[in-house]
């Protein structure tokens, strides 16, 4: 009997960098694939603010490339034209003073901005937003129904993948305490985002910069490929330590701290924006990432991926749903597995 009888479906939750990628990579390869994403847009940290007229990277401003793989995938992003290198100049600061200014790693950016990736990638797959995978029943041949939070019915899975934060994964034990167990070794940072726009160019020679001794991380302009550079629009990024401690204070006063901190970090005289805003990642990226591309449980059908498996980066977000992908065709081309499909 030829396998293409066998009736194969995968639910992938979560539609950041990691579960996108495992979803691509398992077109063709599975009959069904089906993403869920509680949020209105996907995309995670690799998304934009806009409001208005005004937009903002307000999570990932860019990535590198280290894995032979993940390269070969961003000349494909390259050649796709959604993607291109950038040259920003990258400085380091303290209290107004650029200390490193020197040649840095090669970075990339979305064209015209990083939500190109993630808007390439949902065009290539099943997706649903707004929809929130609150209940699984597991049924007597080993697959899977899943339920929204309205007792709505998903659909019926040969293996159920998660692809969130570490941190997201609390109802998981309920299924697969060998996945529950790795996830809650992981720590993750929260990261208070401020966005500023204002009328005119501020006196900045570089693109973006490391900040030391501040409130602040980093900061970087926003550029889009396609547009003028008026307004000047900022994004900041807060500590890791200075996020936490803060994290549950009014939006007013964070948004009040980080400008303050961005003037004192640039040495510049304080001048007003046009435009404020902030945004709290409350599980920003992960401390201590458990160092497997992906985790997998082949009794229960159950997986988990993201950059809190590999890297707090966007190479590690892709390898780890690339790996997700490869450990679920393994497990749904057993031999056992498929006898049981097909009977």
């Amino acid at each position: 009997m030829s396998d293409q009888v066998y009736l194969q479906s995968v639910a992938i939750i979560g539609a950041g960098m990691a579960g996108l990628t495992c979803a691509t990579a398992l077109q063709g390869l599975v009959r069904d694939v089906k993403v869920f994403e509680k949020e209105v847009f996907a995309g995670g940290r690799v998304n934009r603010f806009r409001e208005r007229e005004f937009e903002f990277n307000h999570g990932a401003q860019y990535f590198t490339v280290n894995h032979p793989l993940f390269w070969n995938i961003v000349q494909a992003w390259q050649s796709a034209g959604i993607v291109r290198p950038w040259d920003g100049w990258v400085v380091e600061l303290n209290k107004g003073q650029v200390l490193n200014s020197g040649p840095s790693t090669q970075r990339f950016v979305g064209v015209p901005r990083m939500q190109v990736i993630i808007e390439n990638l949902v065009g290539q797959c099943e997706i649903r937003t707004s929809t929130r995978v609150a209940e699984m029943e597991k049924q007597p041949d080993g697959r899977w129904l899943l339920f929204n939070d309205r007792g709505g019915y998903l659909g019926e899975f040969d293996a159920v993948i998660f692809a969130t934060t570490a941190n997201d994964l609390d109802e998981l034990s309920r299924y697969s305490s060998e996945i529950k167990t790795q996830a809650d070794k992981v720590d993750m940072t929260a990261c208070w985002t401020g966005m500023f726009a204002f009328q005119e160019k501020l006196d900045i020679p570089y693109d973006a910069a490391f900040v030391l001794d501040s409130p602040l991380s980093w900061i970087s302009r926003h550029q889009l490929t396609n547009q003028s550079e008026s307004p000047d629009c900022w994004v900041l990024h807060a500590t890791p330590e200075w996020s936490q401690k803060n994290l549950a204070s009014f939006r007013g006063r964070i948004m009040h701290q980080l400008l303050e901190a961005f003037w004192q970090a640039t040495g510049l005289e304080k001048f007003k924006p046009i435009f404020s805003s902030v945004h709290c990642w409350k599980m920003a990226a992960p401390i201590n990432p458990i160092k497997q591309d992906c985790l997998f449980d082949e009794e229960n059908a159950i997986g988990a991926c993201g950059d809190w498996c590999t890297a707090a980066r966007i190479e590690g977000a892709v390898l780890s749903g690339f790996s997700m992908a490869d450990r679920v065709m393994k497990f749904l081309n057993k031999p056992t597995l498929k006898m049981e499909q097909a009977g």
